[in-house]
């Protein structure tokens, strides 16, 4: 489905299951979803992917995703990559060891929450907010992240709000990364919800 209410799965539980060596991703998001308590990891692409609004993804270990480097998680690789959510919760998750961002939200996400999650150990942004809007992060402890993209100009940050208005970012613990908290805003356009 895309971002409309309408379109795609509506109030599936994934809960407690390991999901591993899936070709692409391991789980595809749909609308009022719950991802609880499950071990994903090893799959070729990344851990979670997809598109909807008042998701919660909450207690999962989130680990060596496109761990082959067979993609480029500058186009969608990594952790995971969230697209069109409204109301997203990001909520004490263990996110490690992915070739890619820890946790990413990209493409006109709205009234996200990242909150008391674990980032460690990813090659490129721990947690990433890109071409997006509305957000807390908050009371995440994030750690040497962005190892991959020692040299790049602004980017491999333990946090990354990129192109995105009206972020708050508070109660971190950043330790390590490859840059700590930064903030880009360049003209990417015009979105759902504005520039």
């Amino acid at each position: 489905g895309d971002h409309d209410s309408g379109d795609g799965t509506h109030g599936w539980v994934v809960e407690r299951c390991e999901i591993r060596n899936n070709d692409g991703g391991g789980i595809r998001t749909g609308h009022r979803m719950r991802i609880l308590h499950n071990h994903i990891h090893h799959n070729s692409q990344i851990g979670i992917v997809g598109v909807g609004d008042d998701i919660v993804v909450e207690g999962n270990e989130i680990a060596y995703n496109n761990y082959e480097r067979e993609y480029s998680y500058g186009w969608e690789a990594g952790g995971t990559k969230f697209v069109k959510t409204r109301r997203l919760v990001v909520r004490d998750n263990w996110s490690h060891h992915n070739w890619g961002p820890g946790l990413w939200t990209d493409i006109d996400n709205i009234d996200t929450l990242y909150e008391g999650n674990l980032v460690e150990d990813n090659a490129d942004s721990g947690i990433f907010h890109e071409i997006s809007y509305r957000a807390t992060i908050r009371n995440n402890t994030i750690r040497r992240n962005g190892f991959d993209r020692v040299g790049d100009w602004a980017y491999g940050a333990g946090i990354l709000v990129a192109h995105s208005p009206d972020v708050e970012v508070y109660g971190n613990t950043l330790e390590d990364n490859h840059n700590g908290i930064l903030g880009i805003q360049q003209d990417r356009g015009e979105g759902a919800f504005g520039d």
